[in-house]
């Protein structure tokens, strides 16, 4: 994920940065959603190694497609240069004025990709909690996925405009709505279907719009090393999620009680994401 942000971002244009790396990372949660369906392929005689085989042929496909029409950037070896000249990844991250930047994208990432892996991991077994059907879980999980995915290059346009400190705080604020909404559905599976992809929206948005904003804040020379640091933080919170709902479903606690108690995980990714629209952004 770092070196699609990268490649994508050297691609583009300052202006076009945000919305074109989101668009190009709503595909993650598209991918989602195909696994949703291949999972419910189980009721066609399909087994558990299906995922794997569409998960390990397809991407080493494409690899060998990418390997002819990527090309590399007109900065390649100015940016290589450069970063040999500025010394090493802690210089990269925290000099010149940008350890703020890093601990603030840091929290961001955490705590957002806690609360998006948590929900992918364990949003069909919280539908189950909530009353419904395996095979109803599974559609909400794809409704959440194609919600993120369809919903995520509309945020990433907005994001990308004047109002960006308004967009993050309709987004973060989205996020928790839909949270509690998802906790309180009744029995109607319409609703439940809904519920689940304006959650996806704001959620896998948020994390989208992360991996798009982050590239602004890092120079040609060390972007890679800064997204990637990034990143590997939001994968750190995307081991904690999945572990924090099940010792929560573990002692006892309900598919609501969980989907309430990650709130205040949200409201604290959403501050440092708001602190961030205050930071310097890199002129390259």
């Amino acid at each position: 994920m770092p070196n699609f942000v990268s490649l994508a971002s050297e691609a583009t244009q300052g202006k076009q940065r945000v919305s074109i790396v989101t668009l190009i990372m709503a595909a993650m949660p598209f991918g989602g959603a195909i696994s949703a369906v291949v999972a419910l392929g189980a009721q066609l005689g399909w087994d558990w190694r299906s995922i794997f085989y569409i998960g390990g042929l397809a991407p080493l496909i494409l690899a060998t497609c990418m390997m002819g029409y990527l090309r590399d950037t007109p900065n390649l070896q100015v940016a290589v240069a450069s970063k040999r000249a500025h010394g090493g990844v802690l210089i990269a991250l925290f000099g010149e004025d940008r350890l703020r930047t890093t601990v603030l994208l840091w929290v961001g990432f955490f705590f957002t990709q806690m609360v998006l892996l948590l929900m992918l991991n364990w949003l069909p077994q919280f539908v189950v909690g909530l009353g419904f059907s395996r095979p109803e879980a599974s559609w909400t999980s794809v409704c959440f996925n194609m919600g993120g995915s369809l919903g995520a290059y509309f945020l990433g346009q907005l994001h990308a405009g004047k109002q960006r400190r308004t967009w993050v705080l309709l987004t973060y604020g989205g996020m928790a709505i839909t949270l509690f909404g998802v906790a309180s559905i009744g029995k109607s599976f319409a609703i439940a279907a809904i519920a689940c992809a304006l959650a996806g929206i704001f959620i896998i948005g948020a994390q989208l719009v992360l991996f798009a904003l982050a590239p602004l804040y890092y120079g040609t020379s060390i972007r890679g090393t800064g997204v990637g640091a990034a990143v590997s933080l939001g994968r750190l919170g995307s081991v904690v999620g999945p572990l924090f709902a099940g010792m929560l479903m573990a002692g006892g606690g309900s598919s609501a009680t969980v989907l309430l108690g990650i709130i205040p995980f949200v409201l604290v990714a959403g501050g440092a994401a708001l602190s961030l629209t205050w930071r310097e952004q890199s002129r390259d």
